[in-house]
Parts: structure tokens; C-alpha cells; sequence
């Protein structure tokens, strides 16, 4: 596994952790990990897809799709007492939608190669194996993202939708970062 996919999924394993405690929210969560899953989707894009791939595409997009809606659902947003910052909890219902999402890409991925599983086991342990292995390896990362990728796009719109303190955090951190890009002059 590369170096920069270990640093990354510590990045995920604590963005998830971070949801079982109420925390300040930040712009990471909202707009942060939506642009880094569509980076890293973008970079793993294959030249082309066979039909296949793109259905298995599409059945990954609509997993992150229900997976980001349950999740922002389930997320309560508050002001905290204390301070009167805009705090969020997702709870265990956001620890099972990561479950949800890995079990259901393992069940894709099953699913679309069930055939050649299915010859492979009948051949013996050895085969059913070699074909798991061939199966995972072919099976980019830039798929997971993409699952990722939809799930955290879904889950901003929700709460941006839902709470209007999401929407004017969003809008204000937006506008923080058109002036700042603007003020050091990298857009010109």
C-alpha cells in the first residue's frame, strides 16, 4: 500500500472516530473531504471503462449516494452552550454507514465477478483465492473515492439543506476563501 493511501485512510478513520463526540464543525468535514475524494478519484480514473466497470461505477456512486443521505440524517447540529459554536454528533449511525458502504462495495465487487468466483471455487482453494486476489487488485482505489466522493457531497448538501447555520458556515468559508485567493492574487 503506498504511503500517501495509509496517510489517507488514517485521515478517514479519524474523520470517523471524531463523529461519535460532539466537535466544532470546520470546513474539512464540510467542504474538505468532498474536494479530496474528487481529487483522488480523479487521479485514479482509468483511460477507459468496459461496461462492467461503469455499471459497477454507477452502483458505487448510488451506494455513496444512500450512505451520505442516512448519515446527514442522522447527524444532530447544535450550538454549544459554552461558547455558542456550531458543533455536530453523527453518532453510531455514521460508524454504520461507513459499514454499510464497505459491506456493500464488497458485495459489488462479488457481485460483478460472481461467475468467475463461482468457476473458481468449484476448481479448488488454491484458484478461488488466485481469483480474489486477481479480482481486488484490479479493483482501483479510484472506486472506493468514488463512493466516498458521492457520499460526502450528499452528506454537505443534506446539512446545508437541512440546518441553516451549515448553509451560512458554508457560504461564509466560501467567501473566506474567494477573498483570501484573491488578496494573495493566485487566481490572476
Amino acid at each position: 500500500m503506498p504511503k500517501i493511501a495509509i496517510i489517507v485512510l488514517g485521515i478517514v478513520i479519524i474523520l470517523i472516530i471524531r463523529q461519535l463526540i460532539p466537535k466544532k464543525i470546520d470546513s474539512f468535514d464540510l467542504l474538505g473531504m468532498p474536494i479530496m475524494a474528487l481529487i483522488r478519484t480523479w487521479i485514479g480514473l482509468p483511460d477507459g471503462f468496459d461496461t462492467v466497470v461503469a455499471l459497477e461505477f454507477i452502483c458505487l456512486l448510488a451506494l455513496g449516494t444512500a450512505v451520505g443521505y442516512f448519515q446527514a440524517r442522522k447527524t444532530r447540529v447544535f450550538r454549544r452552550e459554552r461558547d455558542n459554536k456550531l458543533c455536530s454528533v453523527g453518532g453510531y449511525a455514521y460508524i454504520v454507514g461507513w459499514v454499510i458502504m464497505l459491506l456493500g462495495r464488497v458485495i459489488i465487487l462479488f457481485g460483478f465477478h460472481f461467475a468467475g468466483l463461482t468457476a473458481a471455487f468449484h476448481e479448488g482453494n488454491e484458484q478461488f483465492i488466485n481469483e480474489i486476489i486477481r479480482i481486488l487488485s484490479q479493483a482501483g482505489d479510484w472506486l472506493v473515492w468514488s463512493a466516498i466522493l458521492a457520499s460526502s457531497i450528499i452528506y454537505t448538501a443534506t446539512l446545508y439543506k437541512k440546518y441553516p447555520d451549515i448553509k451560512g458556515f458554508v457560504h461564509q468559508r466560501i467567501k473566506q476563501i474567494i477573498h483570501d485567493t484573491n488578496r494573495r492574487g493566485d487566481w490572476r
